[in-house]
């Protein structure tokens, strides 16, 4: 099977790896399942030539018992994909086979790779440079700032009123008292001495 992309009569272009088949409009875009792209590859590869019926069969539904029949469904298929209602792109030889009648040609690209401009790669790369350093430039300088803005006098009078919250008010102070006045053993809530028993 053909894996480089080709382009049939200057307005189908075939991408055989991907069993893609685009329009030039490129509004129209269609897949193939792996059988059929195989049966156009075989065409394409014997184009103006007879491809007969039993290769056919025999290479892309490996002699199937009704491949006959999913032959013919196939390149019926492919005329409606390609708007061959006049059967003269894939003319049909009675009994025989078929011949493709199309115009084949290969996209100008190298190692089928399309060639990049070197200007548009050098634009894209000072973007990203210059994009990267305005980040970075805006991260300190916004950080400078919020630092700046705090002041000394703000940062001490913010340490006084912790420290002031961190003592108790009155109410809170007579609270502890009575809570570490629970916490007392016994003999020291009694002011009177115990009575002397030898008496």
């Amino acid at each position: 099977m053909i894996e480089k992309p080709f382009i049939i009569n200057n307005q189908f272009f075939i991408t055989p790896l991907l069993g893609l088949i685009k329009q030039n409009d490129g509004q129209n875009e269609t897949r193939l399942e792996p059988r059929l792209m195989h049966l156009l590859c075989m065409l394409v590869a014997n184009k103006g030539e007879l491809v007969t019926r039993a290769l056919l069969t025999k290479e892309v539904w490996d002699n199937y018992g009704n491949a006959d029949e999913g032959l013919t469904q196939a390149i019926s298929y492919l005329r409606k994909i390609f708007n061959d209602d006049g059967k003269t792109l894939i003319e049909t030889v009675p009994k025989k086979g078929y011949v493709l009648n199309a115009i084949i040609t290969i996209p100008k690209t190298e190692n089928n790779v399309v060639k990049v401009n070197p200007n548009k790669k050098k634009v894209y790369w000072i973007a990203v440079v210059v994009i990267t350093a305005l980040i970075i430039g805006g991260y300190f300088i916004f950080r400078t700032s919020h630092i700046a803005s705090k002041h000394p006098a703000d940062v001490i009078n913010g340490a006084k009123q912790n420290d002031s919250a961190k003592l108790k008010s009155p109410d809170a102070l007579e609270t502890s008292k009575s809570k570490n006045a629970d916490k007392i053993p016994d003999t020291a809530k009694n002011s009177k001495p115990s009575p002397d028993l030898k008496k």
